[in-house]
Order: C-alpha cells, then structure tokens, then sequence
C-alpha cells in the first residue's frame, strides 16, 4: 500500500514539473489571388512578355489594364486566359483596342475571347508584301448582276449613289483579293448562307448573343475574308496563327465553337502560380 501511494506522488511531482504549452491561434494567411492587376506589375510575367514582344511590352501591360476596366465582365474571367488572348493578338502585332476593328477581346459566358476582326486579317495581308488588293464588303439587293455556277464567276452592279445604296437591303457579303503575281480570287456569300453559318458555327449566334448580335456586319465580312484567305490565298506565318487562334479563350479551347487544339504557346495555371509566388 505504502508502495502504491509513492509512486502515485512521483507521478504528479513529474506532471507538475512538465510546462503546460497552451495552444495558440495559428493564423494562415490566404494565398493571394491571381489577378490582371497584379500580373501586370510581376516582374516574372513582364520578363516573359519582353521576350515576346520586345520594346511594346510596357504599353502591351497599359492596354491590358485598359481592357480590363472597360468591362466589368472581365472581372469574372480567368486571369491567366484573359492574359494569353491579349498576348496571342500582340504578338502577331494586332492591337485588341476595340475601336479599331482588328482585334476584340470579349467575355462570353465568364469565358475571355479573342475575335480577330476582317479589318485585323486585312491588315495581316497586307503586311506579308504579296497583296495587290483585299477587301470585303456588303452587298446590296440588285447590285448582284449575274452568277456564273460552273466557273463561280460573278458579276456586280454597285450603286454609285451611297445614301441610296445604305438604304437598299443587304442580301449578302464579298470578299475579294489580287496578289501581286496577278492571281485573283472572288468569294460570295448570301445573308442566308452567312446566317446558316454562324448557326453552325457559334453557339452565341443561336441564342441571339454574343459579338454576332453586336456587329453582325462586321462578322459577316469577317467570314467571307477568313474563308477566302484560308481556301485560295498564300499564308504567312502570322497569317496562319490569326486563324488558329481567332476565337480561342487563351487556353487551347474555343468556347464560342469549339475546334482543334490550339498550337500557340501560351502561359498556364501551374506556370502561374509559380511566377505569382
């Protein structure tokens, strides 16, 4: 008995002589979001789009900052795909500033979008030296004169008087180009094939949404000019990269109308979250 009760003294003397720890309140801090803001001031990121871009990166970063806040949409966006849509049209030297009409940047279902616009593949043809002429342009009720269906030839009897000609209803889209060798080429769609493929081709146009809704005209050309292009016309290199890329979110997908994969290269998640650290 007299053993038991030592031993039980021995125990507490040693769990008295133990200091207590109580425990504390550890606070995690969250990690920081990723944002357009602060990826335009990283160093790693202005790094990255120096070696593609050069001496354009700081206003590269200025008109991404610009687009961000012109819509509050894009606030809902990816970062790092908001990100790359900007960086793919800059570095195939195509300003995404949307008064100009060659590029737009857009939010489609909190997705971004890049829309390479007709005057952005004009430009882009013009640009490789082997042009002569390229345009696009609507086409008027009666100023289709007649149609060759064996050859594809077709001939045209423009308005002259332009108040007129605004007023006459649009029935169709032409794009047309000379290269310098001489080769021509005519490409001619009706609004009627013209809205069966924007159907077929973009999920915004079947429900009344979108860039389509906003500038249809626009659009339509587009179509005419992109289709020609790829079909008959020589390509550049960044010719061929504003068709791959024409539609993407920044991140090898196509929200809008969905194609293959995308080979651009491009900044991702992973990378990201590196460079933001």
């Amino acid at each position: 008995m007299n053993l038991e009760i030592s031993v039980i003294r021995k125990r507490e003397k040693m769990e008295n002589s133990i200091t207590k720890v109580e425990p504390k309140n550890i606070e995690i801090k969250p990690k920081a979001k990723l944002t357009i803001e602060s990826m335009v001031h990283n160093q790693e990121f202005l790094k990255k789009a120096q070696d593609v871009l050069g001496q354009g990166t700081q206003q590269f970063m200025s008109s991404v900052l610009t687009l961000v806040n012109s819509d509050k949409n894009f606030k809902q966006c990816d970062p790092i795909k908001l990100y790359n849509c900007c960086l793919m049209a800059a570095a195939i030297k195509i300003p995404f500033n949307q008064n100009l009409g060659q590029a737009y940047v857009i939010a489609y279902k909190g997705e971004p979008q890049l829309q390479i616009g007709y005057k952005g593949f004009i430009q882009l043809a013009q640009r490789s030296g082997q042009f002569k002429t390229i345009n696009a342009t609507e086409v008027k009720e009666g100023e289709v004169k007649s149609r060759n269906r064996l050859t594809g030839d077709i001939e045209f009897s423009w308005i002259e008087d332009e108040e007129e000609r605004e007023k006459a209803k649009t029935i169709g889209y032409v794009a047309y180009f000379e290269l310098l060798n001489g080769y021509r080429q005519t490409l001619y769609m009706s609004a009627q094939e013209i809205r069966g493929y924007a159907t077929k081709y973009s999920q915004s146009f079947k429900f009344g949404g979108g860039v389509w809704k906003d500038n249809f005209d626009e659009m339509a050309k587009k179509t005419v000019l992109k289709r020609i292009l790829s079909k008959y016309a020589p390509l550049s290199i960044d010719m061929q990269k504003a068709i791959e890329i024409d539609q993407s979110d920044g991140d090898k997908s196509y929200p809008d109308a969905p194609k293959e994969t995308l080979n651009v290269e491009t900044f991702d998640a992973e990378e990201a979250e590196v460079i933001s650290e």
